[in-house]
């Protein structure tokens, strides 16, 4: 039949549910996350995943939970039938995984399934067989409180879908860290695996998380993690946002981001933003294409995130998407700066000649810590130098340097307490500059100053059409730009560190590395202190070294610029020594 022939009817119950199914359910892996959802949602303390031929051939999830009541067995297999909404404004304050009522409907549409749950009041359980959505079978029967869903055959009436299964042993891997995931967000609860006869991993519900990810990184992994404990404080207009978890020193990583499990009030996610928000707290410390072990999980008001964005509800919406970026962010960056093994002992350690007088890591503190303005020194002796009268006080991250001069009009050569350095003044200030605009950024916003004059700039059509793309970018760098004419635009506000700049000798280059990148804030962030960092070939006054070296000091990553260039080399007294045969 061509399509022009072809009438609007509306489609029959039984390929709705079929589509629908194809929506939420894509391989066993997403029938265990909606079944463990349910579990953990009926209150259950122990959930068991027994799978056979990954999950092809049988996926059984038992828990000890509330169960369903005998007369509403059939409706919860209906589509949209569900018992946690009842108003499209619940949506707003969900404390549910599960909302939709289309999980068991859409996994018995493409499967031969069958159910045997007791409600805990009632004093008999009720079994249900289904193939294909349709009731065959149903029976009174005597069993505990709780639930036991057995899904066999899955996708025998789709093989569309069957043929786009991996092999069996991608298939156990998928499932095998849907388990781990909600092991690791409930630790409370007793979860256990069985793959073909065989356990594959279990959690003692003693409510311990570091318990959990032991067990699922293996205790070799685990000692390499370091503790993520941070909230962001409940402002006006601002929710407050409780941030744990664990996260990897910099010499454990992986070539993938596969490791960075995430979680948003016990709802496992998948969000690249929140992915690279750690990634980038790795800045300087992860070589280009390593990336960190991670577990995160964060708890904010339910009014806060949009859980309803996508059918598998692996997806969420922040309402200020930024805030919980920095946040993320900074958890785990303060997480890795509490550590004295932060910095990889073979490039770093041996790279700033610390002594153990110098390392603020030793006595970890919160890295914010106001201490009285009458109290210039820590009670560890330890100094700490605020850079404003109301500035939050910064841990020194390098010895202290006694600028020498400069060389080639591009590096500063300063002495240290064990030795002699190079500091790039580029790199460095870049580093200085690229901190400076996330720490306004945390504090209320990128300071910035309306320019004199208004400023006009032409830019290519490329760049034009660029800037119009990632316009909401600069309006979160505190820029005001508006447009004039075709490809030409006014620059009537910019921020602090480009304000004494011309916007047409800056914008371009700006634009060029969004273009190359991805369009993210940090990366215009980034962006925006490479073109105002001072450059290779600028002479400068000892007074300008010496602030620039000052702000390094205490610089939370002093040891590479936010595009990854080095900004410091370190030659020890012994390398001295040996070049001029003093030993």
């Amino acid at each position: 039949m061509s399509e022009a022939n072809m009438t609007i009817e509306v489609l029959p119950e039984k390929v709705i549910g079929r589509i629908a199914a194809g929506e939420a359910i894509e391989r066993p892996a997403s029938v265990a996350k909606e079944l463990i959802e349910n579990a953990i949602d009926a209150g259950a303390s122990s959930v068991h995943v027994e799978v056979e031929a990954g999950g092809r051939r049988l996926l059984r999830v038992t828990d000890n939970g509330t169960g369903i009541r005998k007369g509403e067995i059939e409706l919860a297999f209906k589509r949209h039938a569900t018992s946690k909404l009842r108003s499209a404004d619940e949506l707003q304050g969900l404390t549910t995984l599960g909302f939709r009522g289309e999980a068991l409907a859409s996994i018995a549409a493409v499967s031969r399934a069958a159910i045997v749950t007791r409600y805990r009041d009632e004093g008999m359980g009720v079994s249900l067989k289904l193939r294909g959505g349709i009731v065959e079978h149903q029976q009174r029967v005597g069993v505990p409180a709780g639930t036991v869903v057995a899904i066999e055959n899955l996708f025998f009436n789709t093989p569309a879908r069957l043929a786009f299964l991996k092999s069996e042993a991608t298939e156990k891997r998928h499932i095998h860290w849907v388990v781990l995931r909600y092991a690791m967000a409930y630790p409370e609860i007793a979860f256990a695996l069985k793959q073909d006869g065989r356990e594959r991993f279990r959690s003692s519900g003693g409510g311990e998380l570091a318990d959990v990810v032991a067990t699922s990184f293996g205790l070799k992994a685990f000692k390499s993690m370091v503790a993520i404990d941070d909230a962001e404080e409940r402002r006006p207009g601002r929710p407050g946002i409780d941030i744990t978890g664990y996260t990897s020193l910099p010499s454990l990583s992986r070539a993938s981001r596969d490791r960075i499990i995430l979680f948003v009030n016990g709802r496992a996610i998948q969000d690249s933003t929140l992915s690279h928000a750690i990634t980038q707290a790795y800045d300087g410390l992860l070589k280009a294409g390593a990336f960190p072990f991670t577990v995160l999980l964060l708890t904010m008001p339910p009014d806060f995130v949009d859980v309803n964005v996508h059918p598998t509800k692996a997806e969420v919406r922040f309402r200020d998407s930024q805030l919980v970026f920095v946040a993320v962010q900074r958890a785990v960056r303060e997480a890795l700066l509490g550590s004295a093994d932060a910095v990889p002992a073979a490039d770093l350690w041996s790279a700033t000649g610390f002594t153990d007088d110098y390392i603020a890591y030793q006595n970890p503190r919160p890295a914010w810590r106001q201490l009285p303005a009458d109290d210039p020194f820590d009670d560890d002796g330890l100094d700490y130098v605020p850079e404003a009268a109301d500035s939050p006080i910064r841990p020194r991250t390098l010895p202290v340097l006694r600028v020498l001069g400069q060389v080639g009009a591009a590096y500063i050569i300063a002495e240290g307490p064990a030795g002699l350095y190079l500091v790039d003044q580029n790199a460095a200030h870049e580093r200085v500059l690229y901190q400076k605009l996330i720490d306004e950024s945390v504090n209320g916003g990128v300071q910035s100053a309306a320019l004199p004059e208004s400023q006009t700039v032409l830019l290519s059509p490329g760049d034009a059409e660029l800037l119009s793309d990632v316009s909401g970018l600069f309006m979160q760098l505190n820029f005001e730009i508006e447009v004039f004419g075709p490809n030409s635009f006014f620059i009537r506000r910019a921020p602090q560190i480009v304000s004494s700049l011309l916007a047409a000798d800056y914008l371009p280059h700006m634009l060029e590395r969004l273009r190359q990148s991805e369009k993210t804030t940090e990366r215009a962030r980034q962006s925006l202190a490479a073109v105002a960092a001072v450059r290779s070939g600028q002479i400068l006054q000892r007074e300008e070294m010496q602030s620039l070296i000052a702000q390094l000091e205490r610089c939370p990553a002093p040891f590479a610029s936010p595009s990854g260039q080095k900004t410091l080399v370190h030659l020890s007294r012994e390398q001295l020594a040996d070049e001029f045969k003093r030993r």
